[in-house]
Formats: C-alpha cells, structure tokens, sequence
C-alpha cells in the first residue's frame, strides 16, 4: 500500500487550492484560470500586436483608407473624405485605447459601477446629481441628426465598433479581462459624455468654496481681497503695451472677525468641503499634504512668439493646457490627411472625433485654461416633512434615475436624485417584515 506523505498531502492541496483559485477566485481576486491561459489570456496582451502590414473593414467607409504608422507609432491617417478620416480616427483611437474610451464615457454617463463594480459609486452618485448624464441626453435629442456633427459622431462611433466587433476573445485589452467584462458599443452620444466631464473638469475651480471657508476664518474684507469673484480679465499679450501694473496694487485689510453664518456653512458641508485646507495642513497626512499643494499648483498657460524675435525666422508656439497626468495618457497623437480638405495633425482626446490641440500647414493652435469663476454653488431646503412622506409611500422612488444594465452589488439599491441620494429599504425594513 502507498505511503501518503506530508509533502503529497502539501502537494494536493496546493493544486486543490490553486484549481479553485482559478475557477472561482476569492474575495476579491476574480477567478484566475483565463487570465493565466496561454489561449487567451494576458500572454496574448504582452505580445506585439502590430504587424508590417494588415487589412480591416469598416461597414460604412466610402472609400480605402491608408494608414500608416512613423517610428513612434503615430498613425498618419489618409482619406478621400473627411467622414472617412473620421472613421478611421474611430478605427486606430479604438485599437490603442479601446477601455481608456469607456471608462472615460462612462465617467460623464455615471455609470462606472457597471464597469467596476460598486468601488465607482461616490463618483456615479456625484456625476448624477450634476445632472451631466441629462445633459447629454437633452443634446444629442435636440440634435439634428442630418447636420454635420451629428455625422462626425456617427462615423466616430462606426470606426470604434468595427475595431470592437473584429476582436475575439483572446485579443481583447487586458483591463476587461482582469474585470470579466467586454467592451460595450461605442454610441454618439458617449461623446457628449465625455465633452460633459472634460467640461467639469476644467470648470472645477470651486472659488466660493474658497471664499466660504476664508470668511469663516477672517470675515468677509479681508477674505475677498485673496479671493475677488469679479477680478478682471487677464491680459494674455506680454509685454503688456503700457507700464502700469496689471491689476491695480492694494494694501490687505487686517483680519477680521470671523463670519459665523460662514463657519456654520463650511461645518454643514464637511471638514473637507473645500480646497483651502491650509490651516489643517500640519495635521494632514504626508499624501494629503502634497495633494494639495499640487491643487494649489493647478494652472494653464501658452505663449507664442512671432517670426521677428525668433532665431529661424519663423513663429513658435507653445501651450501647456496643464491636464493631470493619467496613464494612459489622455492625449492620442494623429495626422489626418483629405486632399483638398485638411491636412491637420496633432493629439486628440480618445472619444472627441477631432484635433483637440495641433497645427495644419498654415496655423497652429492650443488652448489654456483660464481659471474663471464658471461655476456656481447654492444652498437648497428641501420639505423635509414631504420628502420623508414621499419616502414611506414610494412616490419619490418613483421619480428616480436608475441606470440601465447591471445593479451594483449592495445590499440595498441606491437611487440617485438632485435632492441626494436615497436608498430602497432592506427586507427586513418593509412593511410588516
């Protein structure tokens, strides 16, 4: 009769363990086995993926497109047509960047949770209290669906499907297959989600925030003469054409008496309302501290110098739109070609169907951020006494949004609405459990 040994026993539990590791996973390691197959896991990603040549279909293309690839894998796109530009933009934006597309989608959708689970759902929460995903929805049914942004979106929307629908299951990114997921069909409209959050992005200077919590601190005198609502416009010529300060030099009022009405608006709203931390900053965490001196460090600029004052004789531009630093990057560079019609290159923002930042052989152009006071806030009464009538009768769950697909997993739906979040009572908390 065989001996069993410690070691065997060891053995088999070992491959007992690492069988059921890689069919179910545990806890929040998802199941392991297709992520490790030679077939089709992630030693398919690590492979390189970009032949000398190669050949693919595009449903709606009206004609061949030619790309082509530089040493720095740019593709120069060239097309008879600027919707076929477009398509292939779609095409190549889609074969480099294809979850980078959805995750930043559904980031201005408010529907990340369906991605990631529920680790997304402060952000969802936010997104749709914003009313962003409305707005979207509002544009794009306004939208004249014969003009020619509408066509732009479409052809976009055409070129990233058919890099989608081409892939089989072996060649898709490696993020849907550590998260079990595939990728979802590219429509127009998560191009206006995507322009929605780019726009709170770089809108989101809560100046009033700053304000708030400065008069709390020192009174309303000295906190406006830091943060001044109605500051003028900033000269973007240098040197200005006259000597005289840009804006006006002022002595500082000494502090004053803190504003309560301020210090009970900052409490209602959290410690950590508002970017002006400085008086915690010692007792901040490290991590924390430099978070925000780099928020403090936030800023845009660009600046240009002509022909004349140039050693080559030719007009230099720079712009430095100050984004944060992402990976993948959130720039995509591209060179798009339509004879007759554009030659433009430049980088594009991976799901905008166009050259967000570049140069065409007579001009070039960039942007900055200006840092202007776009953004509001207000303080909203809500009927408490209604609301929590609503609640009980189920009226308000009603009027709720509730995003489609996959229900994040809690243990109660959360349903977002402009008034806050509410939440569908436990079984145990229904009438008469």
């Amino acid at each position: 009769m065989a001996r069993i040994t410690p070691l065997a026993v060891l053995s088999l539990a070992a491959g007992l363990g690492a069988t059921w590791l890689g069919a179910r996973g545990v806890g929040e390691v998802p199941p392991l086995g297709a992520l490790l197959s030679p077939s089709v896991g992630l030693w398919i990603n690590a492979a390189d993926d970009l032949p000398e040549t190669a050949t693919a279909k595009i449903a709606a293309l009206g004609d061949n497109v030619d790309i082509r690839y530089d040493a720095r894998s740019v593709p120069h796109i060239f097309a008879k047509t600027d919707l076929d530009a477009v398509r292939a933009l779609g095409y190549v934006v889609a074969r480099d960047r294809l979850f980078q597309l959805e995750l930043q989608s559904r980031a201005g959708e408010g529907t990340l949770t369906e991605l990631v689970n529920d680790v997304a759902l402060p952000a969802d929460q936010e997104t749709r209290r914003l009313g962003m995903p409305r707005a979207a929805e509002r544009r794009m049914r306004d939208m004249d669906t014969t003009g020619t942004l509408y066509k732009i979106l479409r052809a976009y929307a055409d070129g990233i499907n058919a890099y989608r629908t081409s892939l089989s299951t072996a060649q898709l990114p490696m993020e849907y297959k550590l998260l079990q997921k595939t990728p979802r069909e590219w429509l127009p409209i998560h191009s206006m989600h995507l322009l929605n959050r780019m726009g709170y992005t770089l809108a989101h200077s809560p100046l009033e925030l700053d304000l708030l919590t400065a008069r709390a601190l020192v009174g309303d005198s000295a906190a406006r003469a830091f943060w001044d609502t109605s500051s003028p416009v900033q000269e973007p010529i240098q040197p200005a054409p006259h000597s005289a300060p840009r804006e006006p030099l002022a002595s500082l009022p000494a502090p004053g008496a803190p504003d309560s009405a301020a210090g009970r608006m900052v409490a209602s709203l959290g410690s950590r309302a508002g970017p002006l931390l400085w008086s915690r900053d010692a007792s901040l965490p490290s991590s924390d501290r430099a978070a925000m001196q780099q928020e403090r460090a936030f800023a845009s600029n660009n600046w240009a110098v002509s022909p004349s004052r140039s050693a080559s004789g030719k007009a230099l531009l720079a712009g430095d739109p100050h984004l944060e630093l992402t990976l993948p990057s959130i720039w995509f560079e591209v060179h798009l070609v339509v004879p007759g019609v554009m030659d433009v290159g430049g980088v594009t923002i991976p799901g905008l169907p166009g050259v967000t930042i570049g140069y065409t052989r007579a001009f070039a152009w960039s942007f900055t951020n200006t840092g202007a006071d776009v953004m509001d806030f207000w303080r909203e009464t809500v009927n408490d006494a209604a609301q929590s009538h609503a609640l009980r009768t189920g009226r308000r769950a009603a009027a709720a949004r509730i995003a489609g697909g996959a229900v994040p997993r809690q243990e109660r739906p959360s349903h977002c609405h402009r008034h806050g979040v509410f939440h569908a009572p436990r079984p145990h908390e229904q009438a008469g459990a």
